[in-house]
């Protein structure tokens, strides 16, 4: 079987499972929820594993008031490695355009979303666990599974449009942003700056220790020192590579590449975008690192408000 086929069934199979999951979740307004044009969210659920998972949700009042005949559509906000959704304020800029927020905390990273195998957070790690075991005990894996029943579950809540939603992130969440689009045919519009996860194979041999894949280093020091788990651990990356990701999106895709990245190099980020295959914009950013790129943000909001 071609290899990229078998990565799809492999998917399609965990888009299924994730259907037949019962839905268990909480959302308790904040304290602090006490705007007329929006209002702010606690959501926690149970993962299909059972983990306790939490995401931030904004809910939109001034656009459900002022069109009370349409749904809103909602954007998927994915945060940095290794970090947590990060604070409100940044999230409600959104609201102004017309979206619901919602923005998950990735299993044991900076934030409340606990995996249930290993409650502890823990800084940077992530990409080595399970890796020598299989490919569903990888912390990534199960992310990936949690973003997609808080999909469904955000398809429940009041007046949302279910099939507008917008996936949005830079680094893991430009990774995310891309997997999530990839596995949910109700995604629109994606966005992704500089995405990590991708092409690890490339990443394994050029050994960058000075970033988030130096990981990868000391794995392979004390656990692969002659390279005898290689080929078996690879084929466990590859079900989580954004490349892969990247040629089943069906959605209109916005881009950022920083040409001077340390951290997500160059090379594969422009090898990500060319495994898109859909409606896509690249926005190269020649003297640019893996940072805040001011310019980015207002070609996001020309995506956001027209066609490519």
């Amino acid at each position: 079987m071609d290899k990229i086929l078998e990565f799809k069934n492999f998917w399609d199979e965990k888009v299924k499972y994730i259907d037949t999951i019962q839905l268990c979740y909480e959302l308790e307004k904040t304290s602090f929820s006490k705007f007329e044009d929006i209002e702010f969210y606690h959501l926690s659920f149970r993962s299909y594993d059972n983990s306790k998972i939490y995401a931030k949700y904004i809910k939109n009042i001034k656009y459900r008031t002022l069109y009370p005949n349409k749904n809103i559509p909602v954007l998927f906000y994915f945060h940095g490695y290794p970090a947590s959704n990060r604070n409100w304020l940044e999230k409600s800029t959104f609201s102004s355009l017309g979206y619901d927020v919602v923005a998950i905390d990735f299993r044991n990273q900076g934030g409340l979303s606990k995996d249930k195998s290993n409650s502890s957070p823990s800084v940077f790690g992530h990409l080595s666990i399970g890796i020598d075991e299989d490919v569903e005990d990888m912390i990534f894996f199960k992310n990936i599974l949690d973003t997609l029943i808080l999909s469904r579950i955000i398809s429940t809540f009041d007046r949302v449009n279910s099939q507008n939603f917008i996936s949005y992130g830079a680094s893991q969440g430009g990774a995310f942003s891309i997997m999530f689009a990839a596995l949910n045919k109700n995604v629109t519009k994606c966005i992704s700056l500089y995405p990590f996860l991708s092409n690890f194979e490339y990443i394994y041999e050029k050994d960058n220790r000075n970033n988030a894949y130096s990981e990868f280093t000391h794995h392979g020091r004390w656990f692969n020192t002659k390279g005898q788990n290689t080929k078996y651990f690879l084929n466990n990356l590859y079900y989580i590579d954004t490349l892969n990701f990247a040629k089943l999106l069906k959605c209109d895709t916005l881009f950022g590449i920083s040409n001077l990245d340390e951290d997500c190099p160059k090379e594969t980020q422009q090898k990500v975008f060319n495994n898109i295959n859909c409606r896509k914009k690249a926005c190269i950013y020649k003297k640019y690192y893996h940072e805040n790129i001011p310019n980015f943000n207002d070609e996001i909001v020309n995506f956001l408000q027209k066609e490519i």
